[in-house]
C-alpha cells in the first residue's frame, strides 16, 4: 500500500456555529450568510481601521461632496470625527452597501458550475468506477468522498436512504473514493475497493460507512467477515497493484476537477461543493424524478 498519501487542505474550514450552512466543520461550500448585526458590527470595525490608517479622509471628501483645492490644507482628524458623528446613518449605509456587494460577489462565485462534460462522460463510462442505485439512471450523481469524513458519511447515508426507500429511482450514484485524510483513509479505500473483486463493493461500502470511531484493519476484517468475504483474498487484493492503480486514477479525476476537499459532488453535470444533505438533497431527488 502506498505511503505517499498527499494531505489536501480543505476548501473551507469553519466551525458549525460560524457557518450555519449545515455542512459541518470540514465542508467545502463557503457559506456567506451574515446577519444585519454582523454586517453593521463588521462595518464599524472596518470603518475604524480606515480612520486609523487615514484612508477615511478621502472617503469623507467624496461623501460630503467637498472639493479641496490645491491651496487648501488637508482636512484634520478632528473635523473628520465631527463629520462621522454628524453623519452616522451615512456611515452605516455605506458599510451596509459595501458588505451587500461583497455578499453578492461571493454568492455568484459559489453558484454551481458546469463540470467539463468530457470528464463527466469519462467518469460515467469508466467501468472501474462503482455505482449504486439505478445503473441506467438518467440523473447522475458523482461523489468524491473519504470514509473518515463525517459529512461524507451524512451525504452517503442520505443518498443511500433515498435509494433504498424508492424515492430516487432515476438516480445513478457513482462513488469515487478519494482518500485525502492520510494513510488510514488510503488503507480503508484499498479494502473497500478490494471487496469489489468479490462482487461485494456495495455491501462493504455500506458496512464501512456505518462503522463508528476509529477504523483500523481489525475493524475492516470484522466488517468483511460479517458480509461473508474471503478475508485472505481480500487482504491480497487490498495490497495489489490493481487497487493502487485505481486510486491513482481517482486522484487524476480530483486534480482535473481541482478538488481540494470532500465531500464534492457533480450533480447532473453541475459541480456542487459541500455535503448533499437536507434541502439540497431533497431538491436533487425532486429534480431526478422530473428528469426524463
Amino acid at each position: 500500500m502506498s505511503k505517499n498519501t498527499k494531505n489536501y487542505t480543505h476548501a473551507s474550514v469553519r466551525t458549525h456555529e460560524e457557518s450555519k450552512c449545515n455542512c459541518g466543520d470540514m465542508c467545502a461550500c463557503h457559506y456567506t450568510g451574515r446577519s444585519s448585526k454582523t454586517i453593521i458590527k463588521s462595518g464599524v470595525t472596518l470603518f475604524s481601521a480606515l480612520l486609523i490608517s487615514g484612508s477615511i479622509l478621502a472617503a469623507a471628501d467624496m461623501m460630503s461632496g467637498f472639493r479641496r483645492t490645491v491651496s487648501q490644507p488637508a482636512t484634520s482628524e478632528s473635523s473628520m470625527r465631527a463629520f462621522i458623528k454628524s453623519n452616522p446613518k451615512l456611515i452605516a449605509d455605506t458599510m451596509e452597501n459595501y458588505y451587500r456587494a461583497q455578499q453578492k460577489k461571493q454568492a455568484e462565485a459559489q453558484k454551481p458550475k458546469a463540470a467539463d462534460p468530457k470528464l463527466v462522460n469519462e467518469i460515467m463510462n469508466d467501468k472501474t468506477n462503482y455505482s449504486l442505485g439505478n445503473p441506467n439512471g438518467k440523473y447522475v450523481i458523482i461523489e468524491f468522498f473519504d470514509y473518515q469524513c463525517g459529512w461524507c458519511k451524512r451525504t452517503n447515508e442520505g443518498i443511500s436512504k433515498a435509494i433504498a426507500e424508492g424515492k430516487a429511482p432515476n438516480v445513478r450514484w457513482i462513488l469515487i473514493d478519494t482518500p485525502i485524510f492520510g494513510e488510514k483513509s488510503e488503507m480503508i479505500s484499498h479494502y473497500v475497493l478490494a471487496a469489489g473483486k468479490q462482487g461485494k463493493f456495495a455491501q462493504m461500502h455500506e458496512a464501512v460507512s456505518k462503522l463508528k470511531g476509529t477504523i483500523d484493519e481489525t475493524a475492516l476484517i470484522e466488517a468483511a467477515k460479517a458480509i461473508k468475504l474471503d478475508t485472505k483474498k481480500l487482504k491480497a487484493d487490498a495490497n495489489s497493484k490493481e487497487i493502487a492503480d485505481k486510486l491513482v486514477a481517482n486522484k487524476k479525476y480530483t486534480e482535473a476537477l481541482q478538488i481540494g476537499g470532500v465531500p464534492m459532488l457533480i450533480v447532473d453535470g453541475m459541480i456542487n461543493p459541500g455535503a448533499l444533505i437536507g434541502e439540497k438533497l431533497e431538491a436533487a431527488i425532486k429534480a431526478s424524478n422530473a428528469k426524463k
